[in-house]
């Protein structure tokens, strides 16, 4: 059964990413979906789910032939991979829900420059268009009223032109449901549609939406931007991305990268589902922190990347690389239930970081693309690296324990327990642990 407890798995993660991924090479490479608007009156995009689960009905007969697997192969979960909960979808407010002081918009189109401060009800759409620019001011608290049950019609703010919400520490932006206790889907979002503006939120909070910011072929600038229960956090869809502090929790998926250009430093994603997913385009991410995600940390796939100084702990997975380009250096990836790393049909070196403490194996790869070194791999809890495919990796030159000696067989999964594997290349091994540097994380 743990043989078909992996597949499940990796079948189910491919499916998020889109991605390629069997368990050896993480199936053939899927296009990302392309949002559409249709005529009249604009439209949101749903925000991208996750694959259904996969049916216990339709994995059983074709798992029950899979031969037993050896002692070495790892066991992981088979938990599938579902659609967020969007228990605000189904709940409507009433006309009183909100101060009658508040300024209200119901399917309103601005077409000339609007500030805005104190709190703002908004029912429908309100549409920034395009050559127009919305300012809010420090304080400002936008609420939306959702008038009518099911996922589509929440209210939303699209935003053609321009968005500026520059809040402060001590007085942050919130855009959030007419509720006291928000829930994921009682409105459906900020949407970015073709705005390529220079769009700025900072000191923001923003709560209880589908998507709470949901950005096509667009150029948006966050700082210190939270996003909590939401659906998804942030999506961002062929745009140019900057995230400097800030983060997600409580969500499905805190943030979503499709074929986008982003730069994210310091962010912290904590308590979701999924802290980050990547599919396409190019990722540089510092200083960041992932934390009691349940299902995986970050999920890349097909991606040009840069990982440094990053934080990945109490995860289920923790990094999983599919396809992707890069590396990752000085970051410490400990404690997460499964796995620690994971590459497959990745180009990818890890030096510099620490892998510890994972719950079943530090690194695992499908193939030699990568090679890690200078790294510290101890305390796994069944292999420090485990080989699933037929070439060798090579992991030159790492630490492995106290007295720097090599690791024991039983540390590592290859050749030595399965002939069909490749081997595990470590030697030389590092006498003296290296001095690592702290990774540059806002959760430290």
């Amino acid at each position: 059964m743990w043989l078909a407890a992996g597949v499940v798995e990796l079948l189910s993660l491919a499916a998020l990413l889109g991605g390629c991924a069997t368990v050896e090479g993480l199936l053939g490479k899927k296009p990302a979906p392309v949002p559409t608007v249709a005529d009249g009156a604009p439209k949101v995009q749903a925000p991208a789910q996750p694959a259904a689960p996969l049916r216990p009905d339709t994995v059983s007969r074709e798992a029950s032939r899979e031969p037993v697997p050896s002692p070495g192969t790892p066991r992981v979960s088979s938990s599938p991979i579902t659609a967020a909960v969007l228990p605000g979808v189904s709940r409507v407010a009433s006309q009183g829900a909100v101060s009658s002081s508040s300024r209200a918009y119901r399917d309103v189109v601005l077409t000339e420059d609007t500030v805005w401060r104190g709190d703002v009800v908004i029912e429908g759409s309100l549409t920034v268009a395009p050559q127009t620019t919305l300012t809010l001011e420090p304080g400002t608290v936008v609420r939306f009223r959702r008038t009518t049950a099911g996922e589509d019609a929440g209210p939303l703010l699209l935003v053609q032109g321009r968005l500026v919400a520059r809040g402060s520490a001590e007085a942050p932006v919130r855009f959030t449901s007419v509720f006291p206790d928000p829930q994921p889907g009682e409105w459906q979002g900020i949407v970015f549609l073709a705005s390529e503006k220079k769009n700025l939120l900072e000191h923001c909070r923003i709560e209880g939406a589908v998507t709470g910011l949901d950005a096509s072929f667009s150029a948006v600038t966050l700082r210190m931007v939270s996003f909590a229960t939401c659906g998804t956090g942030a999506r961002f869809q062929d745009s140019v991305v900057t995230v400097a502090g800030g983060g997600a929790s409580g969500c499905g998926t805190g943030m979503e990268f499709v074929e986008s250009e982003a730069d994210v430093r310091d962010a912290t994603l904590r308590d979701n589902r999924f802290g980050m997913v990547v599919r396409g385009g190019s990722l540089l991410l510092e200083g960041a922190a992932f934390d009691a995600n349940s299902q995986a940390g970050l999920a890349a796939n097909d991606t040009r990347l840069k990982i440094a100084g990053i934080l990945v702990e109490n995860n289920g997975d923790g990094v999983t690389l599919t396809c992707c380009e890069g590396a990752v250096m000085a970051s410490r990836v400990a404690a997460n239930r499964q796995n620690g790393i994971i590459l497959a049909r990745s180009r990818v070196k890890v030096t510099a970081s620490e892998v510890v403490n994972n719950g079943a194996i530090g690194l695992r790869v499908e193939d030699g693309r990568g090679m890690a070194w200078g790294n510290v791999f101890m305390g796994n809890g069944r292999h420090d690296i485990f080989n699933g495919g037929v070439e060798d990796f090579r992991a030159f030159a790492n630490w492995w324990g106290e007295g720097g000696v090599s690791p024991t067989e039983t540390r590592l999964h290859d050749r030595h327990q399965d002939p069909e594997r490749g081997r595990v290349l470590v030697t030389p091994v590092l006498r003296l642990r290296p001095l690592l540097a702290t990774p540059n994380s806002v959760a430290k």
